[in-house]
């Protein structure tokens, strides 16, 4: 199934599509895709923005519940909401795999063996084996008033 835009007029926020069955050309049919690619580019980008604000809330709020807890001595206690429970728990992370992370435990590795330190030459191996991946995609670039009002 297909995502498409919702019809409508001017002021409704929406785009139109008002073409006489048959009078599809290519040339109608780009600039249809380019305005449907439009919309929901935009659309997009102000969810993206939701989210991020919503997430950056939440994270926000947790942190704050946590200090609470911890200061009214109830560190353990499980919150009842609606649907649900809230309780604090602890989860280890991996710390990111990174170059730098790899050069210095690859020294500590060939100095715990006591073998002679390849590390070098295995980054340098792996750089340059690295599988990259080309894609196409079709960027924005805004202009104009557009932009004057982005970087605002």
């Amino acid at each position: 199934m297909t995502a498409r835009p919702p019809v409508g007029g001017a002021g409704t926020g929406t785009i139109a599509t008002t073409r006489p069955a048959g009078s599809i050309t290519p040339q109608t049919e780009l600039v249809d895709a380019v305005r449907h690619w439009v919309h929901f580019d935009n659309l997009a980008e102000s969810l993206t923005k939701q989210v991020t604000n919503a997430r950056n809330m939440r994270s926000d709020f947790e942190d704050k519940i946590l200090k609470l807890l911890d200061s009214t001595g109830m560190r353990n206690a499980v919150l009842q909401i609606t649907g649900a429970t809230l309780q604090r728990v602890s989860k280890p992370k991996q710390t990111d795999l990174s170059w730098t992370y790899l050069e210095s435990t690859l020294h500590e590795y060939y100095k715990s063996k006591g073998r002679p330190d390849e590390t070098t030459a295995v980054l340098e191996y792996l750089q340059a084996h690295r599988g990259t991946k080309t894609i196409e995609y079709l960027k924005k670039t805004t202009t104009g008033a557009a932009a004057a009002a982005a970087s605002s």
